[in-house]
């Protein structure tokens, strides 16, 4: 379809959008309540910020809070205000107890000078040109192995939690997320919902965290449809082609919010380590094969961690699949080039998003799974079983899900589960 058939297209639909919208796309029409961003029972009416030009809620807290950039002594918690003079300070206490503290945010500001909206969901909040206000607050001198729970002064709703890295051998469960799309539907936030009461200390998200492409929804509609994940761990995400659907969108929101951790890398290839186990950020947006920057620099950090105290594997997670038997692409360079560096480096786990369903493989010494379920239109994972790795797959199926993943004792265990609480897969494998 040509882009300005498109854009007439989506023109025309406007008036009838959520239903004609989801007709077309072979689904039900989405319900009010489900298109549009939660809002909480008796809350006051935002009032027209001055500083900004723009809505603004009592509290002046208008995204978050999040926490990035967690090592086993410290940690980053940001929020963002729609106007100044919003309080920074964040309360710190050890979730089991123990000594609180108060905090301080540094100020920063953002001029973001477009105005996104979502053309078939009116009621999403658009994403306002304007003055916006980045706090962050730097925790430093934390215990590792524990878990705190922090609170803002300016909104006393708004609090979360995470916790330190653990110490190598320690249990460690994290959880695994990739294309999020939470305004169409709202199948994220029941895969959310049952995931989030068995416990993780971190999202790893394997790309495509917002679909400004989907034309319902905007960051500032994202946030709260996902602010359970966010409040309930540390959020690594890797970056997908949907980070870069419009013009300064990777910078004015994504490296915003998630960008400038001082993890060692950079913003879109990282790594960092928890219980032992360490956790590459590989960009499939960027060069990535043979004599790339990105490839030389994993090439001698996945080494390097070997040699480290307290080593025990390596996860490396990623948007583009490496293999897939689905209806998006794979990239046999890159597993060719990949996949020696992640035997001899003891890369155990690999994840990867793009195709919106669920896979599972064992190629030799490495488990790939591919988990791009978390909310966006379910895709189909059989259209390219003539791939040759295609008889090592165990496991497959098109149904949104995120995955949790154990490493206890000498396993690695992961479960599988969908929008209605079910397990759909689980596997288990022998860790160093």
């Amino acid at each position: 379809m040509s882009r300005l058939f498109r854009a007439r297209l989506v023109s025309a639909m406007v008036s009838a959008a959520p239903a004609l919208f989801m007709l077309a796309c072979g689904s039900a029409p989405l319900a009010g309540p489900a298109s549009s961003p939660p809002e909480e029972a008796g809350a006051p009416a935002p009032e027209e910020d001055a500083d900004a030009g723009i809505p603004c809620p009592p509290s002046g807290v208008s995204k978050g809070p999040w926490v990035v950039g967690v090592t086993g002594s410290a940690a980053s918690i940001r929020f963002e205000a729609c106007r100044a003079g919003v309080s920074g300070a964040v309360t710190l206490a050890p979730e089991a107890g123990g000594e609180s503290r108060t905090l301080s945010s540094k100020e920063s500001t953002s001029v973001i000078t477009v105005t996104h909206t979502a053309p078939l969901n009116p009621k999403a909040t658009p994403d306002f040109a304007g003055t916006w206000y980045n706090h962050e607050v730097s925790a430093a001198s934390l215990l590792p192995s524990t878990c705190y729970r922090y609170g803002l002064a300016a909104d006393k709703a708004a609090t979360g939690r995470f916790c330190t890295a653990r110490k190598s051998g320690e249990p460690l469960r994290f959880f695994a997320i990739g294309d999020t799309n939470p305004n169409l539907g709202d199948t994220t936030e029941q895969v959310l919902a049952r995931a989030i009461p068995r416990g993780f200390d971190f999202t790893l998200h394997l790309g495509d965290i917002q679909y400004y492409d989907s034309t319902l929804e905007t960051w500032a509609s994202w946030s709260p449809r996902v602010a359970p994940m966010l409040r309930q761990g540390a959020f690594f995400p890797s970056i997908g082609n949907h980070e870069y659907e419009k013009p300064s969108e990777y910078e004015d929101y994504v490296r915003r919010y998630f960008g400038r951790t001082g993890l060692p890398g950079n913003d879109t290839a990282y790594r960092f380590e928890s219980g032992g186990v360490h956790f590459f950020v590989l960009a499939t947006e960027e060069a990535i094969g043979p004599g790339s920057t990105q490839s030389k620099w994993f090439e001698e950090e996945s080494a390097k961690v070997t040699t480290l105290p307290g080593f025990r594997f390596s996860v490396v997670y990623f948007h583009r699949p490496f293999v897939s038997c689905g209806d998006e692409g794979d990239n046999p360079v890159a597993r060719t080039f990949y996949e020696p560096l992640f035997v001899q480096n003891k890369v155990l786990l690999v994840l990867q998003g793009h195709l919106h369903a669920y896979e599972r493989f064992e190629l030799g010494s490495v488990t790939y799974v591919t988990s791009g379920g978390g909310g966006g239109r379910p895709g189909d994972p059989n259209k390219n079983l003539g791939r040759d790795y295609c008889a090592s797959r165990k496991s497959a199926g098109a149904f949104h899900h995120g995955v949790l993943l154990e490493v206890e004792g000498p396993s690695l265990r992961g479960t599988v589960i969908d929008a209605a609480g079910g397990v759909r897969d689980t596997f288990e494998r022998a860790v160093p």
